[in-house]
């Protein structure tokens, strides 16, 4: 299920070079070759191909400058079957001007996510990018002496030449679920949701807590509904800036709602009929489910087949 091809943000495995990139000569070998594409971020918006029937990546070739690329900080993402690698870089948003143009525009990766409009692959190559180039950005000192770090392993590490402390890429989980009870879902909406726009619940899984732990906290803290079991379901990175969405099934022992407005602004029970409605755009009071890329519509897809057509 976690293949499902309309969710956003996951791809074909990848090849992340993981014993070649810690082989410096090998990157700026890699960084030479005319064949080298480099994906480019200005801010959070990666550059997209425009020109074509349909939207993909603008790819652009690698270039050398010396003994130094000339793309600041290249950061690796990939080698495709025929060796080729793929690079991420970020400039700066001063940069648009050069960069975008009739063929090329600048477009957010949740429009690009919500329109499923790249080939196969490509939006779980930014989302890989995305979140790395962001970590980069806002991880440059050292959290143990503040010295600033240097990034190694193309990307894949930081290391503080002072304290010797080794930096990598973090990914925080959260526990996105649908509680269940007699036949209906519980579903919410968050303050920053548009009216009428109901999701599962979902939190972040705090220190020493399991998958379980957390979905049992969350969804109590959240709608003082209590829930027993809870079965894994999916998963889905997220790439705001790098979290990792883990889809559970939970059984609510109690329905009573008691709202935290602190966290939720509105949360309710929804049957198989509301959800058919709100599947097909006809419920009576205009209520809505999340698009199909979110994992929340496709682990709903999944629990209620008889609501949204396979």
């Amino acid at each position: 299920m976690s293949n499902t091809p309309d969710l956003g943000f996951i791809g074909a495995p990848r090849d992340r070079a993981a014993s070649l990139r810690k082989n410096r000569h090998w990157v700026y070998e890699k960084l030479k070759q005319a064949s080298t594409r480099i994906i480019i971020f200005v801010g959070d918006r990666p550059a997209i191909d425009v020109s074509g029937q349909k939207l993909s990546i603008d790819f652009r070739n690698s270039v050398i400058c010396g003994d130094e690329p000339s793309w600041p900080n290249p950061i690796l993402i990939s080698l495709d079957n025929d060796q080729t690698a793929v690079f991420a870089v970020q400039l700066p948003l001063e940069a648009e001007n050069s960069i975008a143009s009739d063929y090329v525009k600048l477009i957010d990766l949740r429009s690009l996510a919500v329109q499923n409009c790249l080939p196969d692959g490509q939006l779980g190559m930014l989302a890989h990018a995305r979140s790395l180039l962001h970590w980069h950005q806002f991880h440059q000192y050292c959290s143990n002496c503040g010295t600033e770090t240097q990034m190694c392993d193309a990307g894949a590490r930081r290391h503080c030449p002072s304290c010797e402390r080794e930096h990598f890429p973090r990914v925080d989980p959260v526990v996105i679920m649908m509680v269940q009870y007699d036949g209906k879902l519980l579903m919410g909406r968050g303050a920053e949701f548009k009216q009428g726009s109901f999701s599962a619940l979902a939190g972040f899984i705090e220190p020493g807590e399991t998958i379980e732990d957390a979905t049992r906290r969350e969804t109590f803290e959240e709608t003082g509904v209590q829930v027993g079991k809870v079965e894994y379901l999916m998963s889905q990175p997220w790439p705001f800036p790098s979290t990792l969405m883990i889809g559970v099934l939970a059984q609510a022992t109690s329905s009573e709602i008691i709202l935290d407005e602190d966290e939720v602004a509105e949360a309710r029970w929804f049957d198989l009929t509301e959800i058919k409605q709100m599947a097909n755009g006809t419920h009576p009071q205009g209520l809505t489910l999340p698009p199909p890329m979110a994992i929340a519509y496709q682990m709903i897809k999944k629990l209620y087949p008889r609501a949204i057509p396979q």
